[in-house]
């Protein structure tokens, strides 16, 4: 990274920081956990199916962080993880029965279901599918009695209920193609009817000159993270020089948000808190956990910052309908216009979103001082999802 980049990259952190700011003062935001979002947030559908990704992302430590669900972890796939490197709460014969092979059976059974994620077999049945292929039939016909033995244990009884057919909901994609997400209590009903009642209007007025960057948010990082991009044009591409330009002058941030809301979001019926809290109460006890399981460990899923269920998602912070306009004071040519209106195809900050995936409308232009007028407008009734509310583990 160049001394450029990287004062580019230290002043734009500085701009998650003042407009973190700004956005929780403007809305009554005085929850320590809320961090606001960046990345593809919209709603696009008239469906649950965003919220749902939303819910199921496992949140980044950092006040302000980029937020795309097909690219963060899902607290379902870490769940399933947790469930198999558990132990059941009663004790059987199975490991002393199938001794070597119980090694087999584990490695079989976790790799089953992260191959099938949509799969409805129960743990009976996907143990006797296993012992039927790879035991003689004598210690076939024992090792399935023995585990009957344990089949109602409230472990293998959430393993069930994590891959029954009522855990997840089907959708339909924009090419007409069907895909599952596990359910949570954040639909799209919910939603509406929470901008409806919620909050608002609300005044933005974001200054780069007069910035309040003192978080009081407390992360494990500490920082303000996100995109450190003013211009992004996602993967393909680099706006190197015109960051640079746009960072060493003032920007200021102004507008009207119509209404919003915080959505309180919960996994329905596949989630077993029990069992989430017998494992984070029981670190190093080979009771609880299973040490012959490559599933994890109670690091792995709990230490933070970094553990697949160390931090979830309690609410999602919505907004509806809104007119904001960012002022670069920097000077652009009709040359840099034209680049950021065909080439910043990731957005400008501090709203990035793919522009094909994008609810809000973006127009940019140039004023008489030659200076870059980005203007934002969401209309009324349509939800953004401007920031999550989180809980570290064990909430």
């Amino acid at each position: 990274m160049t001394a450029s980049e990287s004062d580019t990259k230290a002043i734009v952190t500085n701009l998650n920081a003042g407009w973190y700011n700004a956005v929780t003062q403007a809305m009554g935001i005085s929850d320590p956990n809320f961090q606001l979002a960046q990345g593809t947030l919209g709603l696009q559908t008239s469906d649950s199916s965003g919220l749902f990704l939303m819910a199921d992302a496992v949140p980044p430590s950092a006040a302000v962080g980029y937020f795309d669900p097909s690219g963060l972890s899902k607290r379902s796939s870490a769940y399933g993880l947790l469930l198999s490197a558990l132990l059941p709460e009663t004790g059987t014969d199975l490991q002393n029965v199938l001794k070597d092979q119980y090694a087999g059976w584990i490695a079989y059974r976790n790799a089953w279901f992260t191959t099938n994620p949509t799969s409805t077999l129960t743990q009976m049945q996907l143990f006797q599918q296993w012992a039927n292929q790879r035991l003689d039939p004598r210690l076939a016909a024992q090792a399935i009695n023995t585990f009957q033995q344990a089949a109602n244990t409230p472990l293998n009884q959430a393993l069930d209920t994590l891959h029954s057919a009522g855990a997840q909901q089907q959708f339909v994609d924009s090419s007409s193609n069907t895909y599952s997400l596990y359910k949570y209590s954040g639909t799209i009903t919910n939603a509406t009817q929470g901008v409806q009642t919620g909050g608002g209007p609300a005044t933005i007025n974001f200054d780069s000159n007069t910035m309040n960057t003192s978080l009081s948010h407390t992360t494990v990082q500490g920082s303000a993270s996100g995109f450190y991009d003013i211009f992004s044009a996602g993967a393909s591409g680099s706006f190197e020089q015109l960051d640079e330009k746009a960072a060493s002058q003032r920007i200021t941030i102004t507008g009207t948000i119509n209404k919003y809301a915080t959505l309180v979001t919960t996994p329905v019926t596949w989630f077993a808190s029990s069992e989430y809290s017998r494992a984070y109460n029981a670190k190093g006890d080979n009771r609880v956990w299973d040490p012959l399981s490559n599933a994890g460990d109670w690091d792995s899923f709990f230490a933070q910052p970094n553990g697949s269920l160390a931090r979830r998602t309690g609410q999602l912070f919505l907004v509806s309908g809104y007119d904001i306009t960012v002022t670069s004071y920097a000077s652009y040519s009709q040359s840099d216009l034209q680049t950021i209106q065909t080439q910043a195809s990731f957005g400008i900050w501090p709203f990035f979103s793919a522009s094909a995936s994008a609810t809000h409308t973006t127009q940019s232009t140039l004023n008489s001082d030659s200076n870059l007028v980005v203007t934002h407008h969401l209309n009324p009734g349509l939800i953004q999802i401007w920031g999550v509310i989180t809980q570290n583990a064990p909430s």
